[in-house]
């Protein structure tokens, strides 16, 4: 069951837009984060265990390809060797 807004919080959730509010709890002092719930939804893949930045390494690899293959950046690899002298 949601928990309700106090007047407080939601005169500072209406101030703040869609940026995240922060809320203390005062028994902990520990900080929690007010966010709407589309934008929760939006970045929960990201903030369980499930993700994993390692699942991403075949996608980057593949939009990369092409860059890594080219032949005029291969001066970038060695970027120091290459930079004008003064």
């Amino acid at each position: 069951m949601p928990i309700r807004l106090s007047e407080e919080q939601q005169q500072e959730v209406a101030r703040e837009g869609n940026r995240p509010v922060a809320t203390v709890d005062p028994g902990t002092q520990k900080v929690y984060y007010l966010v709407a719930a589309e934008v929760f939804e939006r970045v929960s893949g990201l903030l369980g265990d499930a993700f994993d930045i390692r699942d991403t390494y075949a996608a980057q690899d593949a939009a990369l390809a092409k860059v890594w293959s080219d032949p005029e950046l291969d001066a970038y690899a060695d970027y120091d060797f290459h930079k004008a002298r003064p």
